[in-house]
């Protein structure tokens, strides 16, 4: 099933010129731009299908038991680190799996509580060449129990991933539980994670770019391209860790830019952001087809692929902002006057909070009716019109940030909303002129949206200085078991190095990691802390 944005218009007030369009010299009518279409792909499916049914005809054939346990690396051939298990036993039996690490901490465990007689086991955090040691514990229904070891030969790393240095990794104060890693999501190339000690546990063939998120139910949200040697990321899936495909989106090519701002390398339609809202659908940032990029959301039915609302903040937010925007510029003729790097959901009242890295703005926006309930930043530049929206405390605007999320309640008032951001602290419009590129930050704010106050609550990284500066990407988040926060430096060294750190609430270090080597771009674009064997996560063979 094949949708379209039904109408993108762009409100042209100066000299510039649609691409592709042949339009130039000063424009007064509206233009209707190319439009953005989204297609539910289901050309994959057969090919899975068989791969699916040849699995399932080796787990009925009665060859494989407990004392001959069927092994299949990469059954998708998505996730080389990571197999199946198919075998079958007499009894009803329910099954715990542990992956042998180098120590306690590294070891990746995970309960099946099912019981059954045909066992289909997904085996994850493998470490790669390597004959790991796979312990399978079989128990029945009265509790005895028989264990069984299981040998699994994996290959060679790729060169595309990160040389990776932990210089400090205080385990006992770090949150991991029993098969959590650290995921490093890239700009572009191959997303992948690693273990306390620095050791690669998982990653995928896929080549990804900026999105790869959890969802409700345990798969993952994955932009990704038709081929890895394709120049358009258009692809988004819903897969999981195992690689397995439940969904694939394809997006028409034709709005597709880059971050570079040339006309050359590669181009992405869906460029930094998407989340799941409480129907399922999904909430992207994307590229309208307009000269004007990286302002436009669309909530893309889960189901049909439909496009069933869109949000073009060029209707929100002042005209002058977009039609006389030149902070930054672009070989290719675009206007990046907004650069949305992030949009979250709030449930407790239907809202999005999102980011604008070249507005220095972060702001909350209705749902239901796309009206602004709040701004964060700098109100100097902005009409009258907007004041009232601007919250008020003594709180340093924030400049180029990233990763606005809202934290689980912290504080027991329903009238407060706390919201954690990466701070570039790099002033592109209206951000802090005084401390610009002076250092990077975390940060923790407490929005009273009843009073329309803000107050900063939590912050980390001023005091690394300008050696941790980063002036583009970077993430920060909420580590709930513990309260730690995950803070990614995405962009030191001009690109060559991205560092993480797990930093207490207290402001200590209790993990440093340093990725370097990487391919062009490759960098950790965001860090995030995820369990492989995710509480929601049920793989079944089809």
């Amino acid at each position: 099933m094949k949708t379209r944005l039904k109408k993108v218009t762009c409100f042209l007030g100066m000299s510039i010129c649609l691409a592709g369009c042949g339009v130039s010299g000063s424009v007064s009518n509206d233009v209707e731009a190319e439009e953005l279409s989204v297609t539910l792909n289901s050309e994959w499916r057969e090919d899975q299908d068989d791969e699916e049914a040849e699995y399932q005809a080796l787990l009925d054939s009665g060859e494989y038991n407990e004392e001959n346990i069927y092994v299949k690396l990469d059954p998708y051939d998505a996730s080389p680190l990571s197999a199946l298990l198919l075998f079958q036993t007499d009894e009803a039996m329910k099954v715990d799996i542990s992956v042998a690490g180098k120590d306690e901490e590294s070891t990746i465990k995970n309960s099946f509580n099912e019981y059954t007689t045909a066992h289909s086991i997904p085996v994850l955090g493998l470490y790669a060449d390597t004959e790991n040691e796979v312990t399978v514990t079989l128990t029945n229904e009265t509790g005895d129990s028989v264990e069984k070891k299981v040998t699994i030969k994996t290959g060679t790393l790729p060169k595309s991933i990160a040389s990776i240095d932990v210089k400090e990794a205080d385990t006992q104060k770090m949150e991991i539980g029993d098969s959590e890693l650290n995921f490093a999501v890239p700009s572009t190339k191959r997303p992948y994670a690693f273990d306390a000690n620095g050791d690669v546990r998982w990653y995928s063939t896929r080549y990804n770019s900026h999105i790869f998120q959890e969802l409700n139910n345990g798969n993952l949200l994955f932009l990704t391209k038709e081929a890895n040697d394709a120049n358009t990321y258009n692809v988004l899936l819903e897969t999981d860790y195992l690689g397995k495909i439940y969904n694939r989106y394809d997006f028409s090519s034709s709005s597709a830019s880059n971050d570079t701002g040339t006309s050359e390398g590669e181009m992405t339609v869906i460029h930094h952001d998407g989340i799941e809202l409480p129907s399922g659908n999904f909430l992207l940032t994307v590229n309208d087809g307009s000269n004007y990029i990286e302002d436009t959301m669309i909530e893309v039915n889960r189901e049909t692929g439909g496009i069933e609302k869109t949000i073009d903040l060029k209707d929100l937010l002042p005209e002058s902002f977009y039609e006389d925007y030149d902070s930054t510029s672009r070989e290719d003729g675009k206007v990046d006057w907004f650069h949305q790097n992030s949009v979250d959901y709030d449930e407790a009242d239907n809202s999005i909070i999102i980011s604008g890295r070249h507005q220095d703005t972060v702001m909350k926006i209705d749902y239901a009716t796309n009206e602004i309930k709040w701004i964060m930043g700098d109100s100097s530049g902005w009409p009258e019109s907007y004041q009232k929206y601007f919250l008020d405390g003594d709180v340093k605007a924030s400049g180029g940030q990233h990763a606005a999320i809202i934290l689980p309640d912290q504080d027991d008032d329903a009238a407060t909303t706390d919201v954690l951001f990466y701070d570039n602290n790099i002033s592109v419009t209206r951000g802090d002129e005084d401390t610009s590129e002076k250092y990077s930050e975390a940060r923790q704010v407490r929005i009273n949206e009843e009073e329309m106050t803000i107050e900063e609550i939590w912050n980390f990284g001023e005091e690394l200085g300008e050696e941790y500066f980063t002036k583009i990407i970077g993430s920060a988040r909420y580590l709930s078991a513990t309260g730690n926060r995950l803070v990614n430096f995405g962009y030191r060294d001009e690109g060559k190095t991205s560092s993480i750190m797990e930093v207490t609430e207290d402001g200590e270090t209790v993990f440093n990691v340093d990725l370097t080597d990487f391919p062009t771009s490759a960098w950790s674009y965001r860090a995030e802390r995820f369990s492989l064997y995710n509480e929601n996560w049920e793989y079944q063979l089809n």
